[in-house]
């Protein structure tokens, strides 16, 4: 295995944005995710490792209620963002996922120009007045996302003609357009050659100065350079959360030591 690189730093101070308690989601009868208690950083980049089938997506998806589309899918305890119950009946599904953004693992864009995959969302959360503030955040999403010196001169070419990473950048730009406070990633970069794996895992980096970023990686390494929270589930179970330097380097539970070594997965 390679050796991994760990950057580590204080976020002691930083409040919790997420708080996830007694969670537990049901499949028909099959229980997916069993009690899991976690608190989610403002401000940092948390990972979720694990393997697969254990769960690690299928929280992801708690935290913006995308688990709601599924007919089948129970989802139980509770969860709230800046204090708020996200799954009180009184909170609307749309204006959460504008507040909580996610980016899947495939690049998916629409089947529509590059600044309209953008604009898409402030518009139709009627976060502009005019064609000019529209313009303004199409600019600095796509700034945001390390993309604008690319396309600035073609944002009317469709976003599907782009390569791989740079679709996966319109996506995170995309997401990003509505404002929104936590950025939840389903391994991103899994479809992606090591260069764009690369300019994305850095975009992370730098996004997390402004929101509270939730990656779900299968590739340990990652997860080391890019997160300073790391959870580890297992058989629905999150096993360990803590600092990402203490889960890689002295994990207190056997199963997180297995799994990092190489044992279980």
């Amino acid at each position: 295995m390679n050796e991994m690189r760990i950057v580590e730093r204080d976020v002691s101070s930083l409040e919790n944005k997420i708080e996830a308690r007694n969670v537990q989601v049901f499949y028909g009868d099959t229980h997916a995710i069993k009690d899991v208690n976690v608190d989610i950083l403002d401000k940092t980049v948390t990972a979720f490792i694990g393997p697969s089938g254990c769960g690690k997506s299928t929280f992801l998806r708690c935290l913006n209620r995308m688990n709601d589309t599924i007919d089948i899918c129970r989802v139980q305890g509770k969860i709230t963002l800046d204090g708020e119950d996200i799954y009180d009946p009184k909170v609307d599904s749309v204006q959460l996922r504008a507040k909580v953004g996610m980016v899947f693992q495939k690049p998916n864009p629409f089947p529509k120009s590059i600044y309209d995959n953008v604009a898409y969302g402030p518009k139709i959360h009627g976060l502009t007045r005019n064609k000019a503030e529209l313009d303004e955040i199409v600019e600095s999403s796509l700034r945001k996302a390390a993309l604008w010196n690319e396309v600035k001169d073609r944002l009317q070419s469709p976003g599907t003609g782009l390569s791989g990473g740079q679709q996966q950048r319109l996506c995170i730009a995309r997401a990003i357009a509505t404002a929104p406070e936590v950025l939840l990633m389903d391994e991103p970069c899994s479809a992606l050659d090591p260069i764009a794996t690369a300019q994305v895992e850095e975009l992370i980096d730098e996004l997390r100065s402004q929101f509270s970023v939730v990656i779900v990686t299968h590739s340990m390494q990652q997860a080391a350079r890019v997160s300073q929270r790391t959870a580890f589930f297992h058989l629905g179970n999150l096993v360990e959360y803590g600092e990402t330097g203490m889960i890689f380097t002295k994990p207190k539970d056997p199963r997180t030591e297995s799994y990092i070594t190489g044992r279980i997965g």
